[in-house]
């Protein structure tokens, strides 16, 4: 028996030193495929391996199959994600520079028919180009989303923290988009009255505040929207109020995940990345998101972020990480 798998004569006499008295070797299969195999070994305990023996070893082989090829199917879906968020990175940095150039020429054409003065045609042209204009402008959020996306997926959210005024850039966000709001119908309130002043990235709370006003204005079309900012000296709450279509109780976790929504996206356009963004800015932030919400009747998005970050130490590495959550009720 030994000579029947053993490589060469000095394999052979390896073996007989070693005083085998029994044995047992079991395939690693998977899917058709053998991987390798167990063998099992018994020598100076003189025991001889009984059919429930190779029963457990062949459950054993099993088992292990499974994790190998886990382990090797884990391995190959994170070099795909790897090539998937570079494609998405060099795609993004390949589209904002023609978008950019021709965003550039659009503005230029509107600079010029302005100093024309007014005439029919002067504007007739101006507002011909007012829709490229906003395709334009939807095109690049859509662009500065996905470069998002393969910033955040590779851990490289670069927060850019200075004294920031929370209430300005609230205040600044709603007159962007006076525009939209009231091609919607939506009529804005909002309370930012004085200053909040904490230690944030400026643009990173634009973002936020954009991305929750244009989503209350996507799914709460014609209707009245609230935003509201307060604060207390360890904090600030931003408030966002539609009176749209509301969201299901089973779905308002999932709206901050990536490419989700509660709707069907042949009605509500976006690639369902908004939520997920605002919740890992606010996340970076050391902040808190929250959704509050019944079918019919609206939603109201919070955000709670302190004035200033507080470190949390890992356990396993020792290094520095934020803390935050996502709570949906």
């Amino acid at each position: 028996m030994i000579r029947s798998f053993a490589r060469s004569e000095a394999h052979v006499g390896m073996l007989e030193k070693l005083g085998l008295r029994s044995y047992m070797c079991v395939p690693l299969e998977v899917r058709g495929d053998v991987l390798g195999t167990i063998t099992f070994l018994s020598a100076e305990s003189k025991r001889r391996y009984e059919p429930d023996d190779l029963s457990l070893a062949e459950a054993l082989s099993y088992r292990a199959s499974l994790a190998i090829d886990n382990s090797r199917l884990y391995g190959e879906a994170q070099e795909a994600i790897r090539d998937r968020d570079e494609f998405l990175s060099i795609a993004s940095h390949e589209l904002k520079t023609p978008i950019t150039t021709l965003q550039i020429q659009v503005q230029g054409i509107l600079r010029r028919i302005q100093n024309v003065g007014e005439t029919a045609a002067a504007n007739g042209l101006a507002e011909r180009m007012v829709a490229p204009e906003r395709q334009i402008q939807r095109l690049t959020h859509l662009i500065d989303d996905l470069l998002d996306i393969s910033r955040i997926t590779a851990g490289r959210l670069d927060l850019h923290i200075e004294e920031v005024d929370f209430a300005a850039v609230v205040r600044d966000v709603s007159a962007r988009l006076e525009e939209t709001l009231a091609r919607s119908g939506c009529a804005l309130t909002v309370r930012a009255a004085g200053v909040e002043i904490g230690q944030w990235d400026r643009l990173r709370l634009d973002q936020v505040v954009t991305n929750l006003l244009s989503n209350a204005v996507k799914y709460g079309s014609g209707r009245p929207i609230e935003v509201s900012l307060t604060g207390d000296p360890e904090k600030v709450r931003l408030e966002v109020k539609d009176q749209g279509i509301g969201i299901e109780p089973e779905n308002q976790a999932r709206i901050f995940e990536r490419f989700e929504r509660a709707v069907s996206g042949h009605h509500y356009g976006g690639l369902g990345l908004g939520l997920w963004i605002v919740r890992q800015i606010v996340d970076g932030l050391d902040g808190r998101l929250a959704v509050e919400s019944e079918p019919g009747k609206g939603s109201v998005f919070s955000v709670e972020i302190p004035r200033a970050r507080r470190l949390v130490p890992d356990d396993l590495s020792g290094t520095s990480r934020e803390s935050g959550g996502v709570l949906a009720s």
